[in-house]
């Protein structure tokens, strides 16, 4: 039972991570696409006195999605900011209760992101929300769609990393 347990979690942990790959490829080709529309946009504006119109709504609202597109992977990778002050004293079960903690927390607060933005996503759907400034309106409803996935998403990779961080605290050393 405890080896078929141990099988199953390392599947679950191998496909969130394969996942979150996917996710920070995407943000990656989200990221070079918004670079080649900048780049664009200040070539057309400086040489040609013709700026691409609705490129400040895109970049906006692109930032926020490449940022929580990326989260994912950044968990899973540990590679979250934090002091190591007390951290590098601590044994391993320590450590392991640290992590867990940590991942309890941000587990808690990708949640409440998704718990919280829930309703403005379903009202955005609703009213098909857009932004912009007459001559190009961007939707919002898909922007909102991802950050509440998102929370999701992060709420249920942080559940593993606390799952790691109590069962083999010594991956942690």
């Amino acid at each position: 039972m405890v080896n078929e347990l141990s099988i199953r979690a390392k599947r679950i942990d191998a496909i969130s991570e394969s996942f979150s790959k996917s996710l920070n490829v995407v943000s990656g080709v989200w990221l070079f696409s918004i670079t080649v529309l900048i780049l664009y946009d200040v070539i057309g504006r400086e040489v040609f006195a013709s700026p691409f119109h609705g490129t400040n709504e895109i970049v906006s609202n692109s930032v926020l999605s490449i940022l929580m597109l990326q989260l994912p992977l950044t968990i899973i990778n540990r590679s979250s900011l934090r002091t190591t002050i007390l951290y590098g004293k601590m044994g391993t079960r320590g450590k392991g209760i640290t992590e867990a903690t940590s991942y309890l927390l941000a587990g808690l607060v990708f949640l409440g992101i998704a718990y919280g933005s829930w309703e403005n996503m379903i009202e955005s759907w609703d009213i098909l929300e857009l932004e912009g400034s007459g001559i190009v309106e961007i939707p919002v409803y898909p922007i909102r769609t991802l950050v509440v996935f998102i929370g999701f998403i992060g709420a249920f990779v942080c559940s593993l990393m606390v799952y790691k961080s109590l069962k083999i605290p010594e991956s942690y050393e």
